[in-house]
């Protein structure tokens, strides 16, 4: 019977992760939907001869870098918390130093982006705050929800 219950409770955070992550996106692209709106109508007012995309590019960049950065993590954490079957000091060890490889990718993408100039500068630093904003807001949400139940 136990084993059920676990195997059912651990469907339940799977899902819930699965959900959480489902939210964060179609808030973030809901966001960037609205700086791209602003974003674009700001290029096309500049005139002809200027990279219209520049701007939009790295808004659209950083918001999905942040998506999958905050992907990453969720399972991360779901995986932590869900899998009984690792030690915890071997499964806190290899969590930190995936962590750390993942986390690792994501600046030298970043680095790679600002070094050769792929996208605006600005526009990548928006589309990250735009995907961490999206996180608080679900955050937020999801906050006063559980203060609604008790």
């Amino acid at each position: 019977m136990k084993m059920t219950d676990a195997k059912d409770q651990e469907r339940m955070l799977k899902e819930t992760a699965r959900i959480i992550i489902q939210n964060v996106g179609k808030k973030t692209a809901l966001l960037v939907v609205l700086a791209l709106a602003g974003s674009l109508l700001l290029g096309i007012a500049q005139g002809p001869g200027q990279r219209w995309w520049f701007f939009p590019g790295g808004i659209l960049f950083g918001a999905a870098l942040g998506l999958v950065n905050f992907r990453w993590l969720a399972m991360s954490v779901e995986r932590f918390y869900v899998r009984r079957d690792a030690s915890p000091a071997a499964a806190k060890a290899v969590g930190a130093i995936i962590s750390f490889l993942k986390l690792s990718a994501v600046f030298i993408i970043i680095f790679i982006v600002i070094k050769w100039e792929v996208v605006h500068i600005l526009g990548l630093v928006l589309g990250l705050s735009l995907s961490f904003l999206a996180i608080l807001w679900q955050g937020i949400m999801v906050m006063a929800r559980g203060r609604g139940e008790d």
